[in-house]
């Protein structure tokens, strides 16, 4: 078993058509895996099926299995879930609630009732490991893009999820930001995390293991990204990669 599984997995939200059909895949622990395609052919509908949102919070007919480190999401509570796979929107400023880096890098681990002196060492340990040693009392709003979104990844992995699942996480960042964010998915993979990005634009993730491509709702290739390049008429065609 892989750290996420889908099989045969179709989905549709309520009164709508379908926007997934037969999808499977699997993602190894370790990996870092990224599913691609243009706006609307689902990717972030899989996403959020893969972290519990749907169907715990928005509702549809779900039908085949996933399972993400063991669990199934569709039937496991929101926060049991989010122990296992965390999820970073592509938006920081609607994720990040406190009004200084510490306490939003606490804020996971005091909803969780952890013990003080462990929130303290957790949160130690994230400030010196993603660089915000200096910016312990700093106001979010104050950072750049780039280390808004590094603090949203940092705040998702307080809990240790073996799985961490981010949207476009590079969308609206400058060459710099775009930098930082991807040296710390490489990190994370060293680490043995398994990281799963939604992505539409493949140059921005050639370091992946491997590629999943969506198209109209459905699976239109997935291999390794040298692989999918060497000829790249397919992903020139969907509009995924300039040939």
């Amino acid at each position: 078993m892989g750290a996420v599984d889908v099989k045969c997995l179709t989905f549709a939200y309520e009164g709508g058509e379908e926007v997934l059909r037969d999808i499977s895949f699997s993602v190894s622990r370790g990996e870092v895996f990224v599913i691609a395609g243009l706006s609307g052919c689902g990717k972030t509908t899989l996403c959020r099926i893969l972290c519990g949102i749907i169907p715990n919070m928005v509702k549809g007919s779900l039908i085949g299995k996933i399972t993400v480190d063991g669990i199934e999401p569709a039937v496991t509570d929101l926060p049991q879930t989010a122990l296992r796979a965390g999820m970073v929107f592509q938006d920081a400023d609607s994720q990040i609630i406190c009004t200084t880096v510490e306490d939003e890098l606490a804020f996971g681990l005091e909803n969780i009732c952890r013990p003080p002196e462990e929130i303290r060492r957790r949160v130690d340990e994230l400030m010196a490991e993603f660089g915000f040693e200096g910016d312990r009392q700093t106001n979010p709003s104050r950072l750049s893009g780039g280390w808004k979104k590094l603090l949203t990844i940092a705040a998702v992995l307080a809990p240790s999820p073996p799985v961490l699942i981010l949207d476009e996480p590079m969308s609206g960042l400058d060459g710099e930001g775009r930098e930082l964010v991807r040296a710390a998915l490489e990190e994370q993979r060293r680490q043995g995390r398994t990281v799963i990005i939604v992505e539409h634009d493949l140059k921005l993730v050639t370091f992946a293991d491997n590629w999943l491509i969506l198209h109209d709702g459905g699976v239109a290739a997935t291999g390794a990204p040298a692989d999918l390049m060497k000829d790249g008429r397919l992903l020139g065609k969907l509009g995924l990669l300039q040939v």
